[in-house]
């Protein structure tokens, strides 16, 4: 053995001890912006701030190329948790599992693609136009379902291994799909306090409180506002001919007719009963008739599916008015909306009746029944 083994051998072991340091500063570096984000996470307030924690400050934080964030949502609760203002990157929403089986089959872990085997899930996985080479693929799990899917992606071939560990992106996937069902359970707690629950549209009490604000806001800055009171025709009739399961039903398909039927901004609520109420703000009598006129034509043309799978008809009949200048309560304008409703059912129902004169406003009108 030469004398110059040993310094090579001492050498080669300080690079390799350098190397070990090395790795190990990078897991624990690794693990610090992990442990930043899973706090984060846990510490959201809206389901938009969840969104752009995961897309947008994840993306950065960590170097992605890509990020992605699917979600399953047959009911359009996260439709609704949402804003509908333009978010910087928004998640996929998905009417059911199939897309989900196609990522992950049967076996529902993180799963790390490169090239090669299961390259070709990554043009699925991700945007067109991403140029993705590499990616993880986490499933959001919570009570043994699965609600979702976060991909992580990168150009470079060489990021996600598929012979490397996932301890880091198991926790991060149990975290975000925490975090995801509690922003849920959040927004259904909200929505209870001001949703009708049979029909889906706002209850009596948010009514109260928002169309005093629409109400202040169309005095001070002068723009038109409409009230439409709706009331389903012999109401009491389909109860007692097909039950009241079957009422109940016609109750939240219209229901769901009328949120059809709307703008952005605009209002709807079960007043009571059988009655809807509609408040357009920035509508004038034209726009008004339009809407009222929609909802009273698909009323009358749909099918309602009973719960023993059979169908029932019904109409609505309309009442519709205008802020008159100078009011100075919102009793005035509902007030005159009800009384306009009251002349449409007296004159024979399924129909539109204005407030001013009573005017009938339908394009069709159906005989009384």
């Amino acid at each position: 053995m030469t004398s110059a083994e040993p310094h090579h051998q001492v050498q080669q072991l300080r690079r390799q001890l350098q190397s070990l340091i090395e790795a190990a500063q990078a897991n624990e570096r690794k693990l610090d912006r992990f442990d930043a984000l899973e706090r984060q996470l846990i510490a959201v307030s809206s389901m938009e701030e969840l969104v752009n924690l995961l897309l947008v400050d994840c993306r950065a934080d960590f170097g992605l190329d890509a990020a992605e964030l699917w979600l399953i949502d047959p009911e359009d609760e996260l439709r609704r948790a949402l804003p509908s203002l333009p978010m910087v990157k928004a998640p996929r929403l998905l009417d059911g599992h199939g897309p989900l089986k196609a990522l992950y089959g049967a076996v529902r872990a993180t799963r790390l693609i490169g090239p090669g085997a299961d390259a070709e899930l990554l043009p699925t996985a991700f945007e067109p136009g991403t140029a993705i080479r590499s990616a993880a693929l986490l499933p959001l799990i919570r009570q043994g379902l699965l609600i979702g899917s976060l991909h992580l992606g990168s150009r470079d071939p060489e990021r996600y291994d598929a012979g490397s560990g996932t301890k880091f992106l198991d926790r991060l996937a149990a975290i975000a799909a925490i975090a995801i069902e509690s922003m849920l359970n959040r927004e259904r707690l909200r929505r209870a306090g001001m949703t009708d629950g049979l029909t889906g549209v706002h209850n009596r009490r948010y009514f109260d409180h928002r169309s005093l604000i629409e109400f202040s806001q169309a005095v001070r800055h002068r723009y038109p506002l409409a009230c439409l009171f709706l009331d389903i025709d012999h109401f009491k009739a389909i109860n007692d001919g097909h039950g009241h399961p079957a009422g109940d039903e016609v109750l939240r398909q219209v229901g769901g007719l009328i949120l059809r039927s709307l703008r952005t901004g605009d209002l709807a609520a079960r007043y009571g009963g059988e009655e809807f109420v509609v408040l357009l703000p920035r509508t004038d009598l034209t726009g008004a008739r339009e809407v009222a006129e929609r909802i009273r034509q698909m009323v009358q043309e749909a099918p309602f599916i009973t719960p023993d799978g059979g169908t029932v008809s019904a109409t609505l009949s309309a009442g519709l008015a205008m802020l008159p200048p100078g009011a100075t309560s919102f009793a005035e304008l509902l007030g005159a909306a009800d009384r306009a409703l009251y002349e449409a059912k007296r004159s024979g129902r399924n129909r539109t009746v204005a407030a001013d004169g009573g005017v009938d406003l339908s394009a069709t009108t159906g005989a009384a029944s």
